[in-house]
């Protein structure tokens, strides 16, 4: 099932229940999939689009379970649709699901809906609480539009600042995104939440280096093995990183040849190249997709930026996705697997920080404006001054917040892997989720517990994942990465690669350095084109853009500027200005 919303309603508050409108059902809609069903009742309704082959419904109001994620694997085995009852009655099971996952299910006529995501929350759900009415759905705007309030200031100053979300805020007002792990049962217009697990612990003495790298090379060995013989036809997306090439030394090497593996790039970009040569050497069948491949027109180029937003609910880069959609357009999408979480192994936000400190403000705010703040904020020149000094203030606050006590470096893992994890990557990761089987073996549980686990010190600089990558294939951790670092050196932290790493980490301070100086954008890959095309639209038709006057979080000088030419923002204040337009609703100026 592409598209959910389940709305339960107390006998009190039936006289205003809101129906099925079309503008909120506009919401579950996209160019691939309608509104299959709507099952109403006395108590709510429940609203389907993009149903498929694995979703079991019964007759109208009756009882169903359907995926809200095509994935549904455990480490050992794949489960069907019809074993979701019983995990969702269990609980404790659904931490060995691989993220991303997520199902709703109804036992029988007039009972309750349940609705559980991944012990990550990476497929990402949403959920209000009104007087005598709950919803839950995996849709933010839909909800914005059933409750019929605005944008979220809040949500808008985290967005501004940072170009996606933190804690559980979305940019609509009462609109909350579901936290991990997490099973909801709407009934008599509420919503009961049940954890089904806590939180990954760092608690306890840090597991050996060397007894960590065996345990998770055995676990991605497991997973890929078992993933690729049942499925032959999988594909590994493969760049010059760390995270692929390590998914890559997991699959045993005579499953290798033959298999397809994929590249996004430029023939010439070091992910292209690094990639062509692991192909070449292993005998598999590289395919590489150019961004630049589709051409779009302004107009339509503005059309799949919106469909972008969409996708992402409004919380991420439509500029990023926009890109991506027209190019997966053209492939086929099947099972993908692919590596994400090798930052919480090498300890992402590691550079720069003190080695030993405890977490305090003045850290937070430091790494906020030194990293967070860094990549995808909105020009300052494009808000309402009030706006932003209370975007800064208020975001910067609710960061302090979120970091736990003690280790500052362990608060940097928690904070990467429960905030921008959960929050920025899951945006994109539940728009893939519905389309392909998205395969990452490093979300699994006891990967993520044992990187998590590990002292910072045996993470920074990626000695970890080093070894990890010698012990998975030492002659596939001899070839360089796009970096220009060899992981079997980076486990064994000798004079030379002390100073190669010191070197790299150099050149990236110095980028970081002159970013700040001109206050500089990092827009993603392909983003910028099509931010080119979406103003020269909104130029050639300002109506296209005339609903930014209305929110007044924006400065109405700086938006005739871009308008009529005399000001071009960066593609990363575009994607916050399409954001806000795809979410149709006004910002409150007060």
């Amino acid at each position: 099932m592409r598209a959910f919303l389940a709305v339960s309603v107390a006998p009190h508050a039936a006289a205003r229940l809101p129906r099925p409108s079309a503008a909120v059902l506009s919401c579950l809609a996209d160019d691939e999939a309608a509104v299959d069903r709507v099952d109403e009742s006395a108590d709510g309704w429940v609203a389907f689009a993009g149903r498929d082959e694995l979703d079991v419904l019964g007759e109208l109001g009756d009882a169903f379970t359907v995926r809200l994620s095509l994935l549904l694997r455990t480490r050992e085995e794949e489960l069907s649709t019809a074993d979701i009852p019983a995990l969702i009655a269990a609980g404790g099971p659904l931490a060995e699901l691989l993220p991303p996952f997520a199902a709703a299910h109804r036992a029988a006529a007039g009972a309750p809906v349940q609705v559980a995501n991944d012990w990550l929350g990476y497929r990402q759900l949403f959920w209000w609480q009104g007087d005598g009415i709950a919803a839950v759905s995996t849709s933010a705007r839909a909800l914005a539009v059933l409750t019929g309030r605005g944008l979220d200031r809040a949500g808008l100053g985290a967005q501004a600042m940072i170009g996606w979300q933190v804690g559980d805020r979305t940019i609509f007002e009462d609109v909350r995104s579901l936290p991990p792990a997490t099973i909801v049962t709407l009934s008599g217009g509420e919503a009961r939440f049940r954890e089904y697990a806590e939180p990954v612990a760092q608690d306890g003495p840090a597991p050996g280096v060397d007894d960590a790298v065996a345990e998770m090379a055995d676990i991605l060995v497991r997973w890929q093995t078992a993933y690729v013989e049942a499925h032959p036809d999988s594909v590994i997306q493969l760049t010059g990183g760390h995270d692929s090439r390590i998914l890559l030394g997991a699959i045993p090497e005579k499953l290798r040849a033959g298999r397809r593996a994929l590249t996004l790039g430029e023939p010439d970009h070091p992910d292209v190249v690094i990639a062509a040569r692991l192909c070449k050497q292993y005998d598999m069948r590289h395919e590489v997709h150019r961004l630049d491949d589709e051409h779009p027109t302004p107009a339509e180029a503005h059309a799949v930026s919106m469909l972008a937003a969409g996708a992402l609910e409004c919380l991420a880069s439509p500029m990023a996705l926009a890109p991506l959609l027209l190019t997966e357009a053209r492939l086929d999408q099947g099972h993908r697997l692919s590596g994400l979480g090798g930052e919480v192994a090498r300890g992402f936000y590691y550079s720069g920080q003190p080695t030993g400190a405890e977490t305090s403000a003045k850290l937070v705010k430091r790494l906020a404006h030194w990293r967070i703040f860094a990549n995808e904020a909105v020009e300052e020149g494009a808000l309402d001054p009030g706006f932003l000094a209370e975007a800064r203030e208020g975001t910067e606050n609710a960061l302090a917040e979120l970091f736990a006590p003690g280790d500052w470096l362990r608060a940097t893992d928690q904070f990467y892997l429960y905030h921008r994890m959960h929050r920025w990557s899951a945006a994109h990761g539940s728009a893939a989720a519905v389309r392909r089987y998205a395969v990452n073996p490093m979300f699994d549980r006891r990967f993520i517990e044992l990187a998590l686990a590990v002292a910072p010190a045996d993470k920074r600089d990626s000695l970890l994942l080093g070894r990890l990558m010698t012990r998975l294939d030492p002659e596939l951790a001899r070839i360089p990465l796009d970096s220009g670092l060899i992981p079997a050196r980076l486990g064994s932290r000798d004079l030379a690669t002390r100073v190669s790493i010191a070197a790299v980490t150099a050149r990236k301070a110095s980028r970081k350095v002159r970013q700040r100086l001109v206050r500089g954008r990092n827009p993603q890959l392909g983003a910028a084109g099509m931010a080119e095309l979406v103003l020269r639209h909104w130029r050639a038709e300002p109506s296209a853009a005339e609903a930014l006057y209305e929110q007044k979080i924006l400065d109405r000088a700086w938006l005739d500027g871009i308008l009529d030419g005399t000001r071009t923002p960066a593609p990363t204040t575009v994607a916050f200005l399409v954001n806000l337009l795809a979410a149709g609703v006004p910002a409150g100026g007060a």
